[in-house]
């Protein structure tokens, strides 16, 4: 399907050198998917341990909490980006449904 610039004066459609430049970019934005899931885990990550710092702070963290902890920072190893759909799942309120984002009591 042609592509078009509009312009005050109407649509214009692209020249092939157009499609060409556009095809190139829109295959690269396709191409590092994986690393903007990626990088949106880490964020996802980065703000959980955040938010759980005050357990290592107040010196007496449980088992799970620990484990909960370190289950997060092995996040890049642990999963591949095969993954990283299931990581980034959400339930009908916007909550993370992956259990690694499940955080101990």
């Amino acid at each position: 399907m042609p592509r078009y610039h509009g312009t005050p004066n109407g649509n214009i459609q692209f020249t092939a050198e157009e499609e060409t430049i556009w095809n190139a970019r829109e295959q690269a934005w396709n191409d590092d998917a994986p690393n903007r899931k990626l990088n949106y885990i880490k964020q996802i990550r980065l703000e959980k341990l955040i938010e759980t710092d005050w357990w290592v702070l107040r010196g007496n963290m449980s088992t799970a909490q620990s484990n909960y902890r370190q289950a997060l920072r092995d996040i890049p190893s642990t999963y591949s980006e095969s993954d990283y759909d299931s990581l980034l799942a959400r339930n009908e309120n916007g909550e993370l449904t992956h259990t690694v984002w499940s955080k101990p009591e």
